[in-house]
């Protein structure tokens, strides 16, 4: 999270939930992603110890809301640098790591980080 799993920009005093239009499959998707509790359950499922679902989710709770949109391109690299430092593996999309999770998120997470870190 200390690699960029946040956003900077100054948001302000709360605004009226209808200033900023949101569509329900983002906001809902944002929230999902979110959901993930960081407990690590999909790295020790994963024969590679990779630790994209957990980074993927919480790239993709902001990459998927206007807020985040700003720093989404050092948000996702510098994520991924990190994750790749401290030594997990790569994803083999086998879905072991979605099926240990206890929230459910899911590994569309991972093809949006796939995505948000190409382009």
């Amino acid at each position: 999270m200390a690699a960029g799993g946040f956003v900077s920009v100054n948001t302000g005093n709360a605004k009226d939930a209808n200033n900023i239009l949101i569509p329900k499959d983002d906001a809902d998707a944002a929230f999902n992603a979110a959901a993930c509790i960081g407990c690590g359950a999909c790295v020790a499922a994963c024969k590679n110890a990779s630790a994209m679902l957990f980074v993927s989710a919480k790239v993709s709770q902001l990459a998927l809301l206007p807020q985040g949109k700003i720093e989404a391109k050092n948000r996702v690299l510098n994520m991924v640098k990190q994750m790749d430092e401290e030594g997990f593996g790569n994803c083999t999309n086998t879905g072991a790591c979605e099926a240990e999770c206890p929230k459910e998120i899911s590994l569309e997470n991972i093809a949006r980080m796939n995505r948000e870190y190409l382009y």
